[in-house]
């Protein structure tokens, strides 16, 4: 079925309201309305979608809606020219993270926040208003600063991600062709690149060890949260690949995400992690395929 202006209209209203609601699960409706309706449509949305966010005084919305905007439509255009799915989504994270990087000191300016002191001020009114809201949080303020980096990353990850993970099922939904590309991440395949096993390794080690305080120490575990969840990932694509081997239905693999995903994060990790020297996806095919009765004589 063709697209229509009915579908754009659903496509962009459900878009914007799950990402309002739940910050990621409009990405995979992002996805499909840039695949389906090309550039102009897509970005003249976004710019409108942020500007009126921004005109309502919803600054942390339309820094969120703008950066997620630019992340998925970064990677589209980069994978539409050819740049293969670790590029692509580095550079379109990158530039997503600098958009929102841009837009807060912006927010800031507006707000005459212009040193670290009232911006550690700033993020300890934050913590106090959780607290109050749940006395069990114990929330620091300069941790929850030196660690927005990498929180922005993994935001941007985690949406990029989710929008990747189920646009097909989206089209397949809304009764839309799916165009498919060269360079199109194959989920299952996803394998974070080698080098980043040694970066990991690097970076827990400087967080562990102090080599020059601060300065390296904060960056160390901005890198360390973002590689959590890059091997999570990795460690999903494992468990998915072992689900499918197991011909799992319906209830266990809700069981198992529920226990592994929800409650057991790092185990993926570790798994994902793992994976560079033990290939699980391998030894699990390997094991799962049928053996070949021998011919008789």
């Amino acid at each position: 079925m063709k697209a229509s202006p009915q579908k754009f209209i659903t496509i962009a209203s459900l878009s914007i309201l799950l990402s309002m609601l739940t910050l990621v699960l409009g990405a995979p409706l992002l996805r499909v309305l840039r695949k389906t309706y090309g550039p102009r449509a897509f970005w003249i949305l976004g710019l409108l979608v942020t500007g009126a966010a921004w005109l309502l005084n919803i600054q942390p919305l339309a820094l969120f809606l703008g950066s997620v905007w630019m992340t998925l439509g970064a990677y589209t255009e980069f994978e539409r020219k050819g740049f293969g799915w670790w590029h692509s989504g580095v550079l379109g994270v990158l530039i997503g993270s600098l958009t929102a990087v841009g837009g807060l000191i912006i927010v800031f300016k507006q707000s005459g926040i212009n040193t670290y002191a009232e911006v550690v001020k700033l993020a300890e009114q934050f913590t106090t208003k959780v607290q109050e809201m749940n006395p069990m949080a114990k929330l620091d303020p300069e941790i929850l600063i030196q660690q927005l980096p990498s929180t922005v990353v993994i935001l941007l990850m985690i949406a990029l991600g989710v929008g990747l993970m189920f646009e097909r099922r989206v089209f397949s939904w809304l009764n839309l062709p799916h165009e498919k590309t060269a360079s199109q991440l194959k989920l299952l395949e996803y394998r974070v690149p080698e080098y980043m096993v040694w970066v990991a390794m690097i970076a827990f080690l400087l967080t562990m060890v102090s080599f020059g305080g601060k300065a390296i120490a904060i960056p160390a575990v901005n890198i360390v949260n973002v590689c959590i969840v890059l091997y999570f990932f990795q460690g999903l694509a494992v468990l998915e690949v072992f689900l499918n081997s197991m011909k799992a239905g319906v209830f266990t693999r809700i069981l198992t995400y529920i226990i592994l995903v929800g409650q057991l994060l790092l185990v993926l990790s570790v798994v994902g992690w793992a994976d560079y020297w033990l290939d699980f996806r391998r030894r699990i095919r390997k094991m799962m395929k049928p053996v070949e009765n021998p011919p008789s004589n």
